[in-house]
């Protein structure tokens, strides 16, 4: 092997030493500090908790008990069942997210899919997970960022399913109130067809009556292919949006197949290409355009991923949970390593291109192949 050689190899080993000596002591470095949008969360923490105590004033004046499943008397937790229940759903889910830290893990999340105050999120709410729904709710609004929300009224099971005060009605008197400054764009009935083809008629119809007394925009449409099309024209009319959130199982979100949830959970990216086709819900079309989406239904797997506890049962202060911090590096010993190796890789090229002892330059060379 010649000199040359050597030296380039010796140099590019060096560059890969040093690259990973600054790894090592970049990780070294690592802190666990506070958010620097820990304000911020707080602030939609305490927004969340007056809805929470505003919506336990509505049931105790509606005549509806606190459920014994409520262990911490949120007023978020429903029913076993009722004649609009549409699916099978956790207990111990509905409890979680009926953490007032739901609402510090949304503005992570927003943070994270890289909204920012005057974006425009659009969020597609079942009635099954109400805590969550109102925490992207008071995360948006603490985060000054438009929210344009469709809510539906069917939930699963221990979700907002009292039929006298459904989730589009939670929210409609939080509105009126002035606990929160966002209206439902749009209302479904959600369920089977999003038109709640599996739920009691003879309870649809007076929850049907008080969302059309309310002035809630109700819209009924059974046809997949245009309920995605009426919901992307009126997020698009309405913002364009900036990101999209899922909160539930509602099909006009995740698709009429696995897909949705097969995607995964909390903050997506697409990080290809999305295949799309006829039962393509919301999540995959704006993956599929590049769009950031915050998908929350499988609340065991989200908790686990941010290092947070599962139905907890003893909630932390505010401003404790693992949702408030994140881990930072100490960027200069990357950007030390980073440039080192670029003056090493520099080094090589030069040392390539620099004729050897007793050899004429590349050009003289070729001139003297030539006969020049």
């Amino acid at each position: 092997m010649r000199k040359k050689e050597k030296t380039v190899l010796a140099l590019l080993a060096a560059a890969l030493v040093l690259l990973a000596a600054s790894a090592v002591l970049a990780d070294r470095s690592a802190v666990l500090g506070r958010n620097e949008y820990y304000q911020t969360q707080v602030e939609a923490v305490q927004r969340l908790e007056a809805c929470f105590e505003a919506v336990r004033g509505y049931k105790e004046e509606l005549g509806i008990p606190m459920s014994g499943e409520d262990l911490h008397q949120t007023g978020m937790i429903g029913l076993p069942y009722t004649g609009i229940t549409t699916t099978q759903g956790a207990l111990e889910a509905k409890r979680t997210t009926a953490w007032p830290d739901m609402a510090a893990l949304c503005v992570r999340m927003l943070y994270e899919a890289g909204v920012r105050p005057g974006n425009t999120v659009g969020a597609g709410f079942s009635g099954s997970f109400p805590g969550m729904d109102l925490a992207v709710v008071t995360a948006c609004e603490s985060m000054d960022v438009r929210l344009v929300c469709i809510s539906s009224v069917g939930a699963s099971t221990y979700g907002a399913n009292h039929p006298e005060l459904t989730f589009p009605e939670m929210m409609y008197r939080l509105e009126r109130d002035g606990l929160i400054a966002t209206k439902s764009a749009a209302v479904t009935l959600g369920g089977y067809h999003d038109v709640g083809e599996d739920m009691d008629p003879e309870l649809v119809a007076p929850i049907k009556r008080r969302l059309e007394e309310a002035g809630l925009d109700l819209v009924e449409q059974p046809d997949f292919a245009a309920n995605i099309a009426w919901r992307e024209e009126l997020y698009q009319r309405e913002g364009p949006i900036d990101c999209f959130v899922a909160v539930g199982g509602n099909v006009t979100s995740l698709g009429l197949g696995e897909s949705g949830v097969s995607l995964g959970q909390g903050v997506l990216h697409s990080a290809g290409a999305v295949r799309l086709d006829d039962s393509s819900g919301l999540v995959q079309r704006y993956l599929s355009r590049g769009l950031p989406v915050v998908n929350l239904l499988n609340i065991k797997k989200l908790m686990a991923d941010y290092s947070m506890p599962f139905d907890p049962l003893i909630w932390p202060p505010i401003g404790q949970s693992a949702a408030y911090s994140s881990i930072r590096y100490e960027k200069g010993w990357i950007g030390a390593g980073l440039g080192g190796a670029a003056v090493l890789l520099a080094l090589c090229l030069w040392v390539r291109r620099r004729p050897e002892p007793g050899r004429p330059p590349l050009g003289e060379a070729e001139k003297t192949e030539m006969g020049g």
